[in-house]
């Protein structure tokens, strides 16, 4: 179980609780069989039987929901969201940035994080994308497996704090620079 979660693997989950089913059956036959003899309640015998079915049952019901939201796309759990969230705060209030859209999801054991960045204007892009790495690198850190999408913006564009859905309304263009010239080490 430990290898399941450390893996975030649903076939080594489902192994494990293949193999905890079969050994709470063999305690509660052996249960019911050596109370029954003392006893000689044979109402027993069922009434373990019962609980030991819906235990396999309950187990498969885990097991059928986790592979179906894996297969579904779903977001973070809410302890790692909160993982998250703690690093990009810490950010906010050690730099002067701020982080909206922040969006998760898994797929299998694989986790993605979407985020915008807003960035102070006067800063280089190199500077920014510094900043990003370090806030990446700290996440990947704490969730492994960690696919992140960043998008950088200026903190000053009224655009970038109007961004935050999913789809994007029908803005008007942002007007770019005439002077712009890609350097030729591109």
């Amino acid at each position: 179980s430990s290898a399941a979660r450390s893996y975030n693997s649903i076939t080594l989950e489902a192994d494990s609780r293949h193999l905890m089913t079969d050994v709470w059956t063999s305690v509660g036959v052996i249960t019911g069989v050596v109370t029954v003899g003392i006893t000689g309640w044979n109402r027993l015998d069922p009434i373990l039987a019962l609980f030991v079915a819906a235990n396999v049952i309950w187990a498969g019901i885990g097991l059928v929901r986790r592979s179906m939201l894996g297969l579904l796309d779903t977001g973070l759990p809410a302890n790692e969201v909160r993982i998250v969230t703690d690093i990009l705060r810490r950010f906010e209030q050690t730099h002067p940035i701020h982080t909206h859209a922040v969006r998760t999801r898994q797929a299998a054991s694989r986790r993605f994080v979407s985020m915008h960045v807003l960035v102070p204007g006067t800063w280089t892009v190199e500077h920014g994308h510094n900043v990003i790495e370090q806030m990446e690198a700290e996440i990947r850190e704490s969730l492994t497996r960690t696919t992140i999408f960043t998008h950088l913006e200026p903190a000053e564009n009224p655009i970038s704090w109007a961004d935050m859905e999913l789809d994007r309304d029908d803005s008007p263009p942002v007007p770019v620079a005439d002077d712009f010239s890609p350097s030729s080490d591109v």
